[in-house]
């Protein structure tokens, strides 16, 4: 029985480019624990954005509330 090389050297080569393109990029692809430590980057992050968000708030509400009072009284 022939081998794939005798009975289509194109496609052999074209395989070969193909395994070493995929081994090339291998290394660059996250990981399990990468992901993992990704996401709780991203949670750490969510919350330290709502907790100013929220604080941003308050300080906004209290100054008009002065501001308003202030003015009126």
């Amino acid at each position: 029985m022939a081998t794939m090389e005798q009975t289509n050297p194109l496609m052999s080569e074209r395989v070969a480019k193909l395994e070493t393109a995929i081994e090339t990029e291998r290394p660059h692809l996250a990981t399990k624990d990468d992901v993992s430590l990704l996401r709780a980057d991203m949670e750490r992050q969510t919350r330290l954005l709502v907790m100013w968000f929220i604080a941003t708030q308050i300080a906004l509400s209290v100054l008009l509330y002065t501001a308003l009072t202030g003015a009126l009284g």
